[in-house]
């Protein structure tokens, strides 16, 4: 019975942890922001698509919790996500840009995405927080996104923007859903911070705090193969439920 709890609250950990690394774009157009604002991005994300691969440390606020750990990116959509979660010990989240795997090693647990079949039956991009972290323009929505101010965060040196993510103009009407987005993004264009907002609660708070740009990073890292001894679940039915019922909203 134990393992049958743990195993469905895996589940649903994991689920919100696919929407969070999945986040579904409306593919919505708009006006371009001011010259002076494009031209700022644009120098940002080609600077930021020169670094191959990364190492930070994330914490990440949410829902009353609060959860830290290490992210490893390696372009073009791999990564590896360790973190700490309360009840459940350590958990391990891999990709190699065609599987998404959760792991709970300490329950002997892990859940699947098979992130192929979500591409071709949601027939939408599905940029996710590694690559936000690389390039969070991906998730802002074109002609919404307006340059704040300059600000020093953990040392560095950022660009405060804000913007509605690409859920929340369309999806607007669902109240677990943000509608606006702040990004410190530091000069090289990787993100420093981001703040998921609905109106003035506050949804996520992250914080990245870059440790390598371009690191070694030995292969395997990014796959998994679950020992004999692990419940396995296959979440990219659900997933696809999920984003469809969002979808629909």
């Amino acid at each position: 019975m134990h393992t049958a709890n743990t195993l469905r609250r895996l589940g649903r950990l994991s689920s919100g942890v696919a929407c969070l690394i999945l986040l579904p774009t409306a593919l919505a157009s708009g006006s371009p922001p001011p010259q002076n604002t494009e031209a700022l991005i644009q120098g940002l994300r080609e600077k930021a698509r020169r670094i191959n691969g990364f190492e930070a440390r994330l914490t990440v606020r949410a829902g009353g919790a609060s959860q830290s750990g290490t992210l490893l990116f390696l372009a073009p959509e791999r990564l590896h996500l360790e973190m700490k979660v309360a009840g459940l010990g350590e958990q391990k989240i891999m990709s190699d840009g065609k599987i998404l795997w959760t792991v709970t090693p300490q329950a002997r647990l892990a859940t699947k995405i098979d992130l192929q079949a979500v591409r071709r039956s949601w027939h939408r991009p599905l940029p996710n927080q590694a690559l936000a972290i690389r390039d969070v323009f991906e998730i802002i929505k074109s002609g919404t996104v307006r340059s704040v101010k300059e600000e020093t965060l953990l040392g560095v040196q950022t660009h405060l923007f804000e913007g509605i993510p690409e859920t929340g103009l369309d999806l607007r009407r669902n109240a677990a859903l943000p509608d606006r987005v702040r990004a410190w993004v530091g000069e090289d264009g990787l993100l420093r911070r981001q703040v998921l907002m609905k109106g003035d609660e506050v949804l996520m708070d992250a914080t990245f705090r870059i440790m390598d740009k371009n690191p070694h990073i030995r292969p395997g890292l990014f796959t998994f193969k679950p020992p004999s001894d692990y419940q396995v679940q296959d979440l990219t039915d659900s997933t696809l439920q999920t984003l469809r019922s969002l979808g629909s909203d």
